[in-house]
């Protein structure tokens, strides 16, 4: 999106900035029929991802509800820890795939089918109506850096550059400080009328349900509890986690150097699902579905060693300071 030249700029006061950035990076001409095939979209691919991701959290919901009522209680307590993490990173690959869907990333050929599916398997689990979440998201990318730009606001209003990396305690401690701000900021940004934030609520019924089957009432009410203890309380840590981890604004002027990418292996496992950790290459070309971002960062470190993989800002440690200077694979 180029800058209208007639907008206001005052970098030392970000919330009066209505200038987008630039996007500061162009790929080698050869590179031109990579980037194209990279943006066809695979529906069929997208829809199996999001029922594993459904199979596994059902899966997680029975097994943690099989120890508590049958196991010894250490069990019963492990499982559950481990279940309701799990979950909420389930939850988090859904959320993954809702902003997938705003971007027309399942289906770009049948964008009907592309919101009605993914606000069925991705968006009532999560709370999000997909209308609702590209109006707010497409500001992000449009008016990326400006006082417009949803996610700037959230990092000046929680101040996310500002979290103290040098331990894991003091990490914690500082995102639990920011939590309820963060968490009534997410509910805002998306727009949604009040009645959807009960869907993932509902949800829970569709969640417990094959648990319930097997083990009863005691069954439901323990898998119920699961389930809602992710939603509720693990699920906002993870993205707030993932959130502050996907940009440095200050000191930067252009989209490529103020986007961070998430290359670690528990950050694209638990945080960034479905390679949402690439997240430089995605706000360089928002078509490219998920399932082809980590193939063209790839090809693109290859290619373009100086222009992109030099660069590069990205971290391989959760909220490290991110490094540039990505080696040839």
């Amino acid at each position: 999106m180029l800058p209208l030249q007639d907008e206001v700029v005052d970098r030392d006061r970000p919330e009066t900035t209505f200038l987008a950035y630039r996007r500061g990076y162009s790929p080698p001409k050869d590179m031109r029929s990579i980037i194209a095939d990279a943006h066809r979209t695979r529906c069929g691919l997208t829809l199996a991802l999001a029922a594993v991701d459904h199979v596994v959290a059902w899966l997680l919901v029975a097994g943690a509800t099989w120890a508590v009522l049958d196991g010894p209680m250490i069990l019963g307590v492990l499982a559950s820890a481990v279940a309701v993490v799990a979950i909420a990173r389930q939850l988090r690959a859904l959320e993954c795939l809702v902003h997938e869907s705003s971007h027309f990333n399942w289906s770009r050929s049948h964008r009907r089918w592309n919101d009605v599916l993914a606000f069925i398997l991705a968006g009532m689990p999560t709370g999000a109506l997909i209308s609702d979440y590209r109006a707010s998201h497409l500001l992000h990318h449009g008016r990326f850096g400006t006082a417009l730009d949803p996610d700037r606001q959230r990092y000046i209003e929680l101040g996310l550059e500002e979290l103290r990396v040098h331990s894991r305690r003091v990490i914690a401690m500082d995102l639990l400080k920011r939590l309820p701000s963060y968490q009534k900021g997410w509910i805002r940004s998306l727009g949604t009328s009040p009645a959807y934030l009960l869907l993932p609520l509902l949800w829970t019924v569709v969640a417990v349900a094959p648990t319930a089957l097997v083990f009863g009432l005691p069954g439901a009410l323990v898998g119920s509890l699961i389930w809602l203890v992710s939603f509720v309380v693990i699920l906002p840590v993870v993205r707030l986690i993932g959130e502050a981890s996907e940009h440095v604004y200050s000191g930067t002027d252009t989209v490529f150097d103020a986007t961070i990418s998430n290359l670690g292996a528990w950050q694209r496992l638990i945080v960034h699902p479905h390679n949402d950790g690439y997240h430089t290459v995605h706000h360089m070309w928002p078509g490219v579905p998920h399932h082809a971002l980590r193939k063209l960062h790839e090809a693109l470190v290859q290619h373009d060693p100086d222009g992109y993989a030099r660069r590069l800002r990205y971290r391989t440690r959760l909220l490290e300071t991110p490094r540039s200077g990505m080696a040839k694979p």
